[in-house]
């Protein structure tokens, strides 16, 4: 009866995904759970497949999220993509030595452009005019602070500016920048509000084997609120010595987890030493249980507050 429950929600999504704009726009107006109630979804399919699901796919419960985005996720996972996994690790070293660091030294090559990259430097303010003759606005001057200096300075004669940021860096910019602010688009990203996240990585003692690398937690009542996801990195990236650190030898290397709280807001509060207790004591135990049998040999917590899209109604 539950997953019988389901076909009522992929009428809704034929509807929405296959209706025009206006079809489009009247559900993206309504929160995933007034969708759920209104096909009548079951409350265990909710609470035991879709809530997870969101919660790790969208960062936000059914009831803050809007009903559009949320069958674009379903559709592209649970219809489009059943075989497909997203999380891609690379086999050794980091996303910035490995990737950003050569791709940044190819595009400042000569015959690649020449590119100046700037390191270190944080946008301060972006200036615009109005072009007189046909009355467009185009961006006219960049200032930026160079944390390495400590100095402000400028960029003019520009081409044109991209505006790749997250909600915190898009406030930032555009409370420093009062010709933007003036813009109703650029006022109304400023105003988008962003979701808390948690990152953990934890060394253990020894290997702890799992069904899957990829790992989604569940109805736990220590998550307060968030989902949980942990990967193991020593198996995506086995044979990497870099995980533990070069001076670490390969008996001694057991295994390494990582750790990502979405929703986090009831989490934020916590030590770093209570945020790994509750993964060394409760979570991870409770879903692998050879980790009871591993200890802790070091841990690390990020904490990053409204960093990552909300899709809200």
């Amino acid at each position: 009866a539950d997953r019988a429950s389901m076909v009522g929600l992929l009428l809704a999504t034929i509807d929405c995904l296959g209706g025009d704009e206006a079809t489009q726009q009247q559900y993206d107006r309504m929160t995933a759970h007034e969708l759920f109630l209104r096909f009548k979804i079951s409350e265990r399919l909710v609470n035991d497949f879709l809530k997870p699901t969101l919660l790790v796919g969208l960062f936000k419960p059914p009831e803050e999220l809007s009903a559009l985005v949320v069958m674009e996720l379903l559709y592209y996972y649970a219809l489009a993509h059943q075989d497909s996994f997203d999380v891609r690790w690379i086999k050794n070293g980091t996303v910035s030595d490995s990737l950003i660091a050569p791709m940044a030294d190819y595009l400042m090559k000569k015959e690649n452009g020449g590119l100046q990259v700037k390191g270190g430097c944080r946008v301060k303010q972006i200036s615009i005019d109005k072009d007189q003759r046909d009355g467009k606005m185009y961006a006219r001057k960049i200032e930026y602070l160079d944390t390495r200096s400590g100095e402000t300075e400028a960029m003019e004669d520009i081409d044109g500016v991209v505006l790749a940021l997250g909600c915190q860096g898009m406030q930032s910019v555009v409370s420093g920048s009062p010709d933007l602010a003036r813009l109703p688009v650029f006022s109304q990203a400023a105003s988008l509000k962003g979701i808390d996240v948690i990152s953990v990585r934890l060394w253990f003692d020894r290997r702890v084997e799992t069904r899957s690398p990829a790992n989604v937690f569940s109805r736990f009542e220590s998550l307060r609120g968030a989902g949980g996801t942990f990967f193991m990195l020593d198996q995506f990236q086995a044979g990497n010595t870099g995980l533990w650190g070069d001076d670490i030898k390969n008996d001694d290397m057991g295994s390494v987890v990582a750790c990502d709280f979405y929703n986090a807001g009831g989490l934020m509060s916590l030590s770093e030493e209570d945020i790994a207790k509750i993964l060394t004591d409760e979570l991870l135990p409770s879903s692998v249980s050879k980790f009871a049998d591993a200890k802790l040999v070091d841990s690390w917590v990020g904490k990053y507050g409204g960093v990552v899209s909300w899709f809200s109604p």
